[in-house]
């Protein structure tokens, strides 16, 4: 496999390494011993990842390319940026669901705004600093067309 290393500066200036590569069905072993330092602990379950992401492309004999982005740790600074962006979705969700319900009760309203609140809080992920944010990438072009699958992962740190 032939390794591209670029980094990606994204939102927040949360820093990513960002590694491409193309899989072929004779080279796909490689995945289990892939270099992946910035992962850190959590290299093993990326790389069982990336295997199972590529069995999912069904590729059979089509090239299958790969990207895997992992991110610096972040700061104190990009996790409450971060944290403080998902408590925007979850007002702004939670809010256009209730609505229309407050047209009957404004009681109701503002239970269904909090049940929608709590469920979508326990969905959202909660970052801290050091923690890490991986994602991966398969595309496959032929076949019955191009095909695209990902994941992301969170790696958290060993603060409370």
């Amino acid at each position: 496999m032939n390794l591209e290393r670029t980094q990606y500066i994204g939102h927040y200036g949360v820093t990513f390494s960002v590694i491409r590569f193309t899989v072929r069905p004779d080279n796909k072993q490689a995945l289990a011993s892939l270099c992946l330092l910035d992962a850190k602990a959590s290299a093993p379950e990326v790389r069982l990842r990336l295997q199972s992401l590529y069995e999912r492309m069904l590729a059979q004999d089509l090239p299958c390319l790969m990207t895997v982005a992992i991110s610096k740790p972040l700061t104190r600074k990009q996790a409450d940026s971060l944290n403080n962006r998902n408590n925007v979705v979850k007002e702004a969700i939670s809010g256009a669901v209730a609505a229309p319900i407050g047209i009957i009760s404004s009681k109701a309203e503002s239970l269904i705004e909090n049940f929608t609140r709590d469920l979508i809080s326990r969905q959202l992920r909660n970052f801290q600093r050091a923690d890490i944010i991986i994602g991966l990438e398969a595309r496959v072009s032929g076949g019955i067309g191009p095909q695209r699958s990902s994941l992301s992962m969170h790696v958290y740190s060993d603060e409370p």
